[in-house]
């Protein structure tokens, strides 16, 4: 049975889904071997693709499951291609079915030059930690090269702003020391100046 919008209302408004692993997991997988949507999951547990990749940071199970089950998704539209190869249509007739596939093709796996990137960052995180993060998701082969030199040249501007504010940060400090120590050597220190004048 299909759950109403008023359904998915009052599921999202008496709290938000709470990670299970045991049930999460095995789900995960058998919607990535099906449909191979990412999106589709989220739908049937109702949660936010934002959520989705929070839990993957911080469940290493899961993360894992979901690096094999993109694995099995890819091999699903692999293999739709090499049944669509060998299928021929008359002179003129577009081919709705291969452009279907080879739309797939660029909106999950990324195989086009045109294609939306999709970036696992933490929002709040700080330029130097987006670095690592971008290393990372490079690594799992999320990007082509052209892609992850495009994401670091981006990154690079960021982290570089980030350590200016920073090392700005440490001179107005220093500033504020060298003041506080320029007072104290000039005599504004009663308790030093006292027993100078003493002596005197």
């Amino acid at each position: 049975m299909s759950r109403t919008a008023q359904d998915i209302y009052l599921q999202i408004k008496a709290g938000k889904t709470k990670y299970i692993e045991e049930v999460h997991c095995p789900k995960l997988l058998e919607v990535m071997c099906s449909s191979g949507r990412i999106t589709d999951f989220c739908a049937q547990i109702l949660i936010s693709d934002t959520t989705f990749y929070t839990w993957c940071r911080e469940h290493e199970l899961l993360r894992e499951i979901y690096a094999v089950s993109k694995i099995f998704a890819r091999e699903l539209w692999e293999k739709e291609g090499e049944e669509l190869k060998t299928k021929t249509c008359m002179p003129g007739v577009i081919d709705h079915e291969f452009d279907h596939w080879r739309m797939i093709g660029w909106s999950r796996f990324g195989i086009s030059k045109n294609s939306r990137i999709k970036l696992n960052l933490d929002p709040n995180g700080n330029p130097s930690q987006h670095y690592s993060q971008l290393l990372k998701q490079a690594s799992e082969g999320e990007f082509t090269a052209a892609e992850i030199k495009q994401l670091m040249e981006a990154v690079n501007v960021g982290l570089s702003t980030h350590q200016v504010i920073e090392l700005q940060k440490e001179i107005d400090q220093l500033r504020l020391d060298l003041a506080v120590m320029a007072d104290n050597a000039n005599g504004n220190n009663s308790s030093t100046n006292k027993g100078i004048a003493q002596k005197d």
